[in-house]
C-alpha cells in the first residue's frame, strides 16, 4: 500500500457484511479516512477475503499508522494513544454503519 491508494475490505459485523473503503488521499487521523458501504456484488468485486470486525481491529490500527498523522507533531506516546483512539472510533463507526445499512 502506498499513500494515495484507496483500499476496500469486506468486514463481517454482528449485523452483516459491509465494505470498508479506506480513502488513499487522507492521513490516518483524518475523520473521513473510511466510509462504510453496503456489501453488494458490485462493491465486493475483487475482494477475496472477509474479516470479522474483531479481527479487523488490528488491521485498522495498521491502516492508521501506515497513513501517518499528517503534519501533527506529538510525542511518540501521544501518537500511540491517538492511533489507538482513532482505530477504536472507526471500529465503532463501522458497527453503527453496518447496523444502519442492515436495518434499512
Amino acid at each position: 500500500m502506498t499513500p494515495g491508494d484507496d483500499e476496500r475490505y469486506l468486514v463481517v459485523t454482528d449485523h452483516g457484511r459491509v465494505v470498508v473503503h479506506v480513502r488513499g488521499d487522507r492521513n490516518g487521523l483524518d475523520s473521513d479516512l473510511i466510509d462504510v458501504r453496503a456489501a453488494t456484488p458490485e462493491s465486493t468485486a475483487g475482494i477475496s477475503m472477509e474479516t470479522p470486525l474483531r479481527a479487523f481491529a488490528s488491521k485498522m490500527v495498521d491502516l492508521v499508522v501506515a497513513r501517518g498523522a499528517g503534519d501533527l507533531e506529538v510525542s511518540d506516546t501521544m501518537l500511540t494513544l491517538l492511533v489507538k483512539e482513532k482505530a477504536a472510533e472507526d471500529l465503532g463507526r463501522i458497527e453503527r454503519a453496518s447496523k444502519a445499512l442492515h436495518d434499512a
